[in-house]
């Protein structure tokens, strides 16, 4: 539990998010917990990523575990406010699918207990609309349409339209 803790904490520090955390992705060799299949892995996440990295993780380790001795542990790592937000960002798309499966399988309702557990968020939207990114959206949005005149232009120059 430490281990998979200590991961993701490090990964935070280092700007890095891996983005799939499943029990697919997270082995035991010779006694230590290794991250693998890092081919989805994102440089500077958004803080919302990283929620979901830290919930994933939380739940692959409740598998084997109980969420209670996950979540004890977890609060010598992370402060109460960051796993609030992880279990409030822990929606949808978040979850890869296998952990979604195991997750629905196992009898303890895993993330209903870790959202219990935690300090009650709202939900973190996944996208966060700012001038920037819209000006960015309608600015490819007029570039799109410059080059859709100039191919539709070029059709009629050659005798196709």
């Amino acid at each position: 539990i430490d281990q998979g803790l200590a991961l993701v904490a490090k990964l935070w520090r280092a700007g890095l998010a891996h983005r799939d955390v499943k029990p697919a992705n997270v082995l035991v060799q010779r006694g230590r917990l290794r991250i693998v299949d890092v081919a989805f892995g994102q440089i500077r996440p958004s803080p919302w990523r990283q929620a979901v990295d830290l919930a994933n993780m939380m739940l692959v380790l409740a598998l084997g575990n109980s969420p209670e001795l996950v979540y004890e542990r977890a609060r010598r790592v992370f402060s109460d406010e960051e796993l609030g937000e992880a279990f409030a960002a822990s929606r949808g798309v978040a979850f890869p699918s296998q952990l979604r499966s195991a997750v629905r399988t196992d009898a303890r309702h895993l993330l209903q207990r870790f959202r219990e557990l935690a300090p009650q968020q709202k939900p973190v939207a996944i996208q966060r609309w700012s001038l920037r990114r819209l000006g960015l959206t309608l600015w490819v949005a007029l570039i799109a349409l410059a080059i859709l005149a100039i191919f539709l232009g070029s059709l009629a120059d050659i005798g196709l339209a």
